[in-house]
């Protein structure tokens, strides 16, 4: 078999980065490992709702809930509110992640990229150290598949990114064991995602609840790895819900654990090869949300390889104006919001209680790092000297 490019893995980042590669006349395979596209679930389903200006998904069975915006609690409970326009990435819609996955793919297929499911890349085919495709496994069986151009979108573990020689290794520093529960029987605020903070609720990272239907809602952890054991994840979740009045009489629908990158972009670009998404760690550092650039980093790397392949040259030069593009949109943000993620985690619960005290009734008109260190510094002046990081950020 022979292709223009090879994507392995068909989550967002796969199929978008073909779909777009595809749509520039590129011959393009896609192959996933697993049975079914867009199972198992391995995510918090929250996304912005900047995703329709992308059209790339028909229909609404893909939208579980639509979100007016963000409720941020410090571990005191003080609460801040924030629109879903000043809120991030990770708030306007709660997906129904499996349809969602599947529309991605499907626009792919209709874009002429082909799709392999039950196939798994085993490794790469080089020829005097240049790439030249990809060896997969598929019912028992070995293939090798020729391509000019291998994208690896497999995800945080990505190996097609280890084999062509890239430092994928994740610090604990800079990772993040999550677990999530959906479920059912509980009570909540709808129209709003919520967020929990604090080193007793989960150190280094946050707890979520993302409502799905009337009485439906995925409630989940992350917590830095760094500050973590095995399975300290589900029990800190485990008591968070035990002891949330909205939430302890719920019941499990599903559970599923994971971890995700809180670390910079990593390099994407070889001869002959581009990572996108969790593989090039394209996930902001401060909430860990990743779907919403998987899109933007998956358009930019297909337009990027549909170039190569209209101008049949496949070398770093070309394939690595992908990343220029992202360093003026997505990787500025994920730079300076690494510089904040830093910085809070030299936050005690009594600062992160005074951050909300001095946000909780502020009027944003933008959120930027100098209207949020103005709000902060206003009300409370004492927190100036642990800001200053943030001043650098900007």
């Amino acid at each position: 078999m022979r292709y223009d490019v090879v994507v392995v893995g068909s989550g967002p980042a796969g199929s978008v980065t073909a779909r777009f590669a595809a749509e520039r006349g590129a011959k393009v395979l896609i192959v996933e490992r697993r049975s079914e596209v867009g199972v198992p679930v391995l995510c918090a389903e929250g996304i912005s709702k900047k995703v329709d200006s992308y059209n790339l998904v028909e229909g609404t069975k893909w939208k579980a809930a639509s979100m007016a915006g963000a409720r941020i609690f410090s571990p005191d409970r003080t609460m801040v509110r924030l629109s879903a326009e000043l809120a991030g990435a990770e708030t306007g819609y709660v997906l129904n992640r499996e349809f969602f996955d599947k529309e991605l793919a499907r626009g792919a297929l209709k874009a002429g990229a082909k799709l392999l499911v039950n196939t798994l890349a085993t490794g790469l085919i080089t020829d005097g150290g240049r790439i030249k495709g990809v060896r997969i496994k598929r019912f028992g069986e070995e293939f090798d598949v020729e391509a000019d151009i291998v994208v690896g979108a497999d995800g945080v573990e990505s190996r097609v990114g280890k084999w062509a020689g890239i430092n994928t290794t994740l610090k604990p520093h800079d990772l993040e064991t999550c677990a999530q529960y959906t479920l059912s029987n509980v009570d909540f605020e709808e129209g709003y995602s919520d967020f929990y903070l604090g080193k007793q609720i989960a150190p280094g990272g946050y707890v979520w609840v993302f409502p799905k239907g009337k009485d439906v809602a995925n409630v989940g952890i992350g917590v830095l790895a760094s500050l973590s054991k095995p399975g300290e994840a589900k029990r800190l979740l485990d008591e968070f819900i035990a002891s949330h009045p909205d939430l302890k009489d719920g019941e499990p629908l599903r559970f599923l654990a994971g971890a995700v990158p809180v670390a910079k972009p990593i390099e994407a670009t070889r001869d002959n090869l581009v990572l996108v998404g969790d593989a090039a760690r394209q996930v902001d550092p401060i909430t860990g949300g990743g779907l919403m650039a998987s899109i933007e980093a998956g358009k930019v790397a297909g337009e990027t390889i549909g170039k190569a392949v209209e101008l049949q040259r496949f070398d770093k030069e070309l394939l690595s104006e992908y990343e220029e593009r992202l360093r003026q949109t997505l990787y500025r943000k994920f730079e300076r919001n690494y510089v904040v993620k830093e910085t809070m985690l030299g936050f005690d619960d009594k600062t992160l209680n005074m951050l909300a005290d001095s946000l909780k009734d502020y009027n944003f008109e933008e959120l930027s790092t100098l209207s949020l260190i103005k709000a902060l510094v206003s009300k409370h002046p004492s927190l100036l000297p642990k800001l200053k990081p943030l001043l650098k950020a900007r």
